[in-house]
C-alpha cells in the first residue's frame, strides 16, 4: 500500500486499523476535536523577557510567576521558548501542526528548496555535516580516558572487555550503578544495516548492538505482589553507556561580562563522553525500584558496531529486534554476571524473567534522540510501520504488542515538526529533515505521524527544560493532550540537557519517573503526587524555585509582548 493508492473508503478503513492516523491525518480524527485539542496547547500572551544562558543565549519570552513554596513571594519571569509555527488565525484544516507537516509536505518543501540555489546550498551544506559517519557531533570517546573498555566496535568483540557496572565504583568516579554488578549482563544484539547504508553505501553486512541487561527484583503492586517487567531505554544522541564522565565536569562555561555561554568539547582529559552519569543514574533509579532495565549504545555510537547513527525511525525498530532475541536467541550473545559468555540457543529465554516479548510488560523510554527512536517504536507498535525513509513510503499494519504500557520521553522531539522552536539556529530544521529522508533515506527528526498516533498510545511521561530546543512546550502539551492514559508531565528552569539542570531538579524527575512507571506496569490510572494545573501558565508555575545556573535571573524585566 502506497501513500498516492488512497480513496475515500480506504482511509476510512485505515483509520479503523489506526493506519490513517499516518496516512490521511485529518480524516480521522473530527475538526471539532482538533480544533479542541489546538486551543488547549496555545498559550496565553506572554508578559515579560529575561535572559537565558545554555543553550540559547538570548532573552525570551516569559510569565511573571509568584515564587516561594506557596507561590507568595516575589515575582520573576521565567522564560520559555516559544514555537515558530502557531496556528494561523484562519486556518480551519483540522491540527495544524498535524496536516501541515506530514511526510509529504516536509518532501514536497525540500523539493521547492532544491528548485532555489541559495536554499540548496544552505541546506546541503548542514546535511553534509550531518552525513553518517556523523562529522558534525559523533565521537566514539569510549576508552580515551582510560584504555580499559575500548573496543573495535565493528570487529569480534571480546565481551569481557566491555566496561561493566563496577567499573564505576572507583574512586573519583563512585556511581551508584556500580552495585547493580551482579544484576547486570552484557549483552550483544544482531541488527541489519539501515536505509542509507542499504542504498547509498551499498552495505550488507550486519551490526552489532551492545550493552547491559540489568536484571530488577520486581516491581511493588502494593499488594504483596512483585511484577517483573522491563524498561527499554535509550540515549541521547552522542549518548555512550560505558563512557566516562568525571563527577567534577562542567558542560559550559560562561563569560562573566556577557553572560554568554561556551560548550565544552569532549572527550578532554578527563571526561569521554558528557551527560553519562544521570544517565545511567536513571537507569539505576529504575533498577532499584524493581525494573529489569535493557540499555545499549545506539547504532554508529560507543560500544555498538555500524556506520549511521541518525535513522530514528530504524532505531525504533532495533527496539523489536532486540526483545526477539531476548525471547529466541538468534543473534544473541551475552556475558552473564558469573563470567559465562552464552550465544544463540544457548542464550535463549535467559532474560526477560523467563517469559515472552509479547509478555512481559514493558516501558519504553528514551532521552533526546532516544525520545525520537521511542516514539517511532510506540508508532509501529500501536499504529501503523511506514517506510518514511524509502523512495516509495509503504505502511503495514501495527505490531500490536498488548504488553508495552506506556512511554518514558524525556527533552523529546516527539511532537514533531510543527513544534519547532522560534530562533535562529532552529529555522532550516523541517527542511533538513525534508533533505535528509527524500535525498539520503534517513529520518532524522519525527514528522508529524507519531503525533497524529499518540492518541492510541496507552499512557506517557514528559520531561523537558522550559527552554528546550527539541521541542517547545506547545507542543509537549499537545502531545500531552493526546494521550487516554497515565500521563504527567515535569518541567525544569533548563535547557534541553539535563545534566546542565540542578541536582535537585535532576533528582525530582528521577524520582516522578519511576513513580509513573510504577503505576503503568501494575496497572494504576494516575501517578500519585504529580502536580496539577489546569492552563499553560499554571503548567509552566509547577516548575520548581531552581534554575539552570547560567539562567538564574539577576533582575526582572515586564514587557508586553505581542503573540
Amino acid at each position: 500500500m502506497t501513500l498516492n493508492d488512497l480513496s475515500p473508503r480506504l482511509e476510512r478503513s485505515l483509520c479503523a486499523l489506526g493506519l490513517g492516523a499516518l496516512l490521511a491525518l485529518s480524516a480521522c480524527t473530527g475538526s471539532t476535536e482538533a480544533k479542541r485539542q489546538a486551543d488547549n496547547s496555545t498559550p496565553p500572551p506572554t508578559d515579560c523577557t529575561a535572559w537565558v544562558g545554555t543553550d540559547r543565549n538570548a532573552m525570551l519570552p516569559g510569565y511573571l510567576l509568584h515564587q516561594g513554596p506557596k507561590g507568595t513571594g516575589n515575582t520573576v519571569c521565567v522564560p520559555l521558548l516559544l514555537t515558530a509555527n502557531p496556528t494561523p488565525a484562519s486556518y480551519a484544516g483540522g491540527d495544524y501542526h498535524i496536516s501541515e507537516f506530514t511526510d509529504d509536505k516536509l518532501k514536497a518543501r525540500w523539493r521547492a528548496c532544491k528548485e532555489d540555489a541559495a536554499c540548496f546550498k544552505r541546506i546541503n551544506a548542514q546535511m553534509q555535516r550531518w552525513l553518517p559517519p556523523n562529522k558534525e557531533r559523533a565521537t566514539r570517546s569510549t576508552g580515551v580516558v582510560d584504555p580499559s573498555g575500548k573496543i573495535d566496535p565493528d570487529g569480534q568483540v571480546d565481551l569481557k572487555q566491555i566496561r561493566r557496572p563496577a567499573f564505576f565504583a572507583k574512586a573519583p568516579y563512585r556511581e551508584g550503578i556500580a552495585e547493580a554488578e551482579g544484576r547486570t549482563y552484557t549483552v550483544e544484539f544482531t541488527v541489519p544495516p539501515d536505509a542509507f547504508e542499504r542504498i547509498d553505501l551499498k552495505k550488507t553486512a550486519d551490526i552489532k548492538l551492545r550493552g547491559w541487561y540489568i536484571e530488577g527484583a520486581g516491581v511493588d503492586d502494593g499488594k504483596g505482589r512483585k511484577v517483573r517487567a522491563l524498561a527499554i531505554m535509550a540515549p541521547g544522541g552522542g549518548g555512550q553507556l560505558t563512557a566516562i564522565q568525571h563527577p567534577d565536569e562542567v558542560s559550559y562555561r560562561t563569560d562573566e561580562k556577557t553572560g554568554k555561554t561556551t560548550p565544552v568539547q569532549f572527550p578532554n582529559a578527563t571526561t569521554e563522553t558528557m551527560g553519562q552519569r544521570w544517565w545511567r543514574e536513571s537507569l539505576h533509579a529504575l533498577n532499584q525500584a524493581g525494573f529489569d532495565v535493557l540499555a545499549y549504545d545506539r547504532r554508529g555510537e560507543g560500544i555498538s558496531g555500524g556506520f549511521s547513527d541518525t535513522n530514528t525511525l530504524e532505531q525504533g525498530e532495533d527496539v523489536f529486534r532486540t526483545l526477539g532475541q531476548l525471547e529466541d536467541g538468534r543473534g544473541l550473545r551475552m556475558l552473564t554476571p558469573s563470567g559465562e559468555v552464552l550465544e544463540g540457543t544457548a542464550a535463549r529465554g535467559r532474560l526477560l524473567a523467563g517469559m515472552k516479548a509479547n509478555e512481559i510488560p514493558l516501558v519504553l523510554g528514551g532521552y533526546s534522540r532516544g525520545s525520537m527512536s521511542t516514539a517511532w517504536a510506540m508508532t509501529t507498535n500501536y499504529v501503523a510501520s511506514c517506510s518514511f525513509d524509502l523512495p516509495e513510503v509503504n505502511c503495514a499494519k501495527p505490531r500490536g504488542l498488548r504488553n508495552i504500557r506506556g512511554a518514558i520521553l524525556l527533552s523529546s522531539f516527539a511532537s514533531g515538526a510543527g513544534y519547532v522552536g522560534d530562533a535562529p539556529d532552529l529555522a532550516d530544521r523541517n527542511l533538513f529533515l525534508g533533505g535528509m529522508a527524500a535525498d539520503h533515506h534517513i529520518l532524522f527528526y519525527p514528522n508529524s505521524a507519531p503525533l497524529a498516533g499518540m492518541d492510541r498510545w496507552p499512557a506517557a511521561f514528559f520531561g523537558k527544560g522550559l527552554w528546550d530546543r527539541a521541542e517547545t512546550l506547545e507542543g509537549t502539551v499537545a502531545a500531552y493532550n493526546r494521550i487516554r492514559g497515565v500521563k504527567e508531565i515535569v518541567l525544569a528552569r533548563g535547557p534541553h540537557s539535563i545534566e546542565t539542570w540542578p541536582e535537585s531538579d535532576r533528582r525530582y524527575l528521577r524520582e516522578r519517573m519511576v513513580a509513573y512507571a510504577k503505576v503503568v506496569v501494575i496497572g494504576g490510572r494516575t501517578v500519585p503526587g504529580a502536580r496539577s494545573w489546569k492552563d499553560f501558565k499554571g503548567l509552566v508555575a509547577t516548575t520548581p524555585d531552581s534554575w539552570e545556573p547560567s539562567s538564574k535571573p539577576k533582575t526582572t524585566t515586564s514587557t508586553t509582548l505581542a503573540r
